[in-house]
């Protein structure tokens, strides 16, 4: 059994590693109240969580995606909005996409708090990540890609991943692809209908 004082040193270690990780993630940031920009696309009593810019469509400019945050209470239970923006031929940024369930819900992620990780931005990719849970904890990574003539995004990659601390550290994958997906819409995403499942 472990002493209290090597106890604390280890959650200091993990908590300083998630620290590292995600400021080294490119393009997720906190926003800024005062970016007006991404503030005129917030309904009244919403406000920004999280917000990630990069080149969706490999066009060479910064498109975004935000994420709404409605508050705590009952509203920490929902899962949250996520919008997709893209610029057009004017340089100012449009509604792409609405996708009201695709961020997990504030409280989803257990003990490790709220879930949402990271925003991926990439060109012709868009990669949500999410991670949770105490004993056991756990990772999802969902990977949309633009369909085929349209404006739309599906759903084309998922990767579960778990790891279990009380049993020698046992981990797992789960890796799922469009076979398995089957045709799901960014627009209509739910993260809730994907539970994190590696080490079940």
């Amino acid at each position: 059994m472990q002493s209290l004082p090597q106890s604390l040193a280890v959650w200091a270690c993990l908590g300083l590693a998630l620290l590292s990780a995600c400021a080294s993630q490119p393009g997720l940031s906190q926003p800024d109240a005062s970016d007006a920009e991404l503030s005129a696309f917030l309904p009244a009593g919403a406000s920004l969580r999280l917000a990630a810019r990069g080149d969706l469509d490999g066009d060479g400019d910064q498109d975004a995606a935000i994420v709404l945050e409605a508050g705590d209470g009952e509203a920490a239970r929902q899962p949250r909005p996520l919008l997709v923006l893209r610029r057009d031929a004017d340089g100012r940024l449009q509604r792409a996409i609405d996708s009201p369930r695709a961020i997990a819900c504030l409280r989803c992620g257990g003990m490790a708090g709220d879930p949402l990780q990271s925003i991926r931005i990439e060109p012709g990719a868009l990669t949500l990540r999410f991670e949770g849970g105490s004993r056991e904890s756990w990772s999802s990574e969902f990977r949309f890609t633009p369909a085929p003539g349209s404006d739309d995004w599906r759903l084309t990659g998922v990767v579960h991943r778990g790891f279990d601390r009380a049993e020698g550290g046992r981990g797992a994958e789960r890796v799922l692809g469009p076979e398995e997906i089957g045709d799901v819409s960014l627009a209509s995403f739910d993260a809730s209908e994907f539970p994190a499942d590696a080490l079940r």
